[in-house]
């Protein structure tokens, strides 16, 4: 092997011999520059990214666990009254009864409520108040941002009760 190698290199003419010695030089160092330093900076970036991951990875499974024992748990007081009256009831005692413009029942147990403008952190309290206290829970929401930065409109179907 290696003598055929040494018999080809010397019936190659100067010329013939410089481009194959350019070749030979130049071939690893395209596949150095343009295949393994790629893939060490990749490398590097992803065992920097790792530890980012996998702690939004633990976030997620705590975020689910979370959900399935929040699911699993029975609503307060089911079945206390209709969801328009604890609707209106949690209201006045929060005072956002003048925000609402409408309590319409839907069916037995459904009930949709409109707010053209509520503070957000003052619906979403409600609507917690409303869970823990009276099994009220939301159904189905459109919300949308008022007109006064902090503020609301608000459609929702609320079930429970």
């Amino acid at each position: 092997m290696k003598d055929a190698l040494i018999r080809f290199w010397r019936t190659r003419a100067p010329r013939e011999r410089l481009v194959l010695a350019g070749a030979a030089l130049l071939v690893p160092a395209l596949g150095f520059a343009y295949g393994w330093l790629p893939l060490q900076r990749e490398a590097a970036q992803l065992r920097q990214t790792l530890p980012q991951l996998r702690a939004q990875a633990q976030q997620l499974q705590q975020e689910a666990q979370e959900a399935a024992r929040l699911k699993a748990r029975p609503a307060a007081n089911p079945g206390t009254g209709s969801p328009a009256s604890a609707v209106e009831q949690r209201a006045l005692a929060m005072g956002l009864r003048g925000h609402i413009e409408s309590i319409t029942p839907q069916d037995a147990g459904r009930v949709r409520v409109v707010l053209p403008q509520v503070a957000f952190d003052a619906w979403i309290g409600w609507l917690g108040e409303l869970q823990a206290r009276d099994g009220v829970r939301i159904e189905s929401a459109r919300i949308e941002a008022a007109g006064v930065a902090g503020t609301v409109r608000v459609d929702a179907v609320l079930a429970g009760g």
